[in-house]
């Protein structure tokens, strides 16, 4: 049984990726099919918390390395999915995991539950750390149309299109 290590937004707070990550988390579907490890990638405690700066937040994340890295070593994945923000700060948090997956030489797929990509690709750090973060990845998004936010980066033949929604 292949195994993948799923490191994505999950309730709380409740949000539109939290809840799809929780969809993933609770699927009897993907856990007869893989065997599954799950790391929840929010810093953020509330909604409240969501895009602010705080000092709490640097300790979360340095957890939050720690328990990857001890994951992907014991774990041993195939696949890792992760949940990626697009821009700001919580993009450069993603960032510093992605890079760290790729040093660790996993397989990474990201799912886009957002866009602003191509808002930032004209800044010249965002723009580079696109080109880093996107090189070597596959990635999900949730319709065609998102496919103009990334294309910079993401070859077509990279990207898989995977409209979800709220289960009944």
């Amino acid at each position: 049984m292949s195994r993948i290590l799923f490191i994505l937004h999950m309730p709380p707070p409740v949000h539109g990726a939290a809840m799809v990550g929780q969809y993933i988390h609770d699927s009897k579907l993907i856990h007869s099919e893989f065997d599954c490890q799950y790391i929840n990638l929010a810093t953020a405690a509330g909604l409240e918390d969501v895009g602010k700066f705080k000092i709490k937040k640097l300790f979360s994340f340095y957890r939050l390395l720690r328990q990857i890295r001890h994951s992907v070593q014991s774990m041993k994945p195939q696949l890792v999915y992760v949940t990626p923000n697009a821009q700001g700060g919580p993009f450069y948090k993603d960032f510093v995991v992605v890079m760290m997956l790729k040093r660790m030489g996993c397989r990474i797929v990201a799912h886009y539950h957002n866009k602003g990509v191509a808002s930032r690709q004209d800044r010249w750090l965002d723009n580079q750390l696109y080109r880093r973060f996107f090189k070597g990845i596959k990635v999900i998004l949730l319709g065609e149309t998102l496919y103009q936010d990334i294309k910079k980066y993401v070859r077509r033949e990279d990207v898989y299109i995977c409209p979800n929604g709220i289960p009944e």
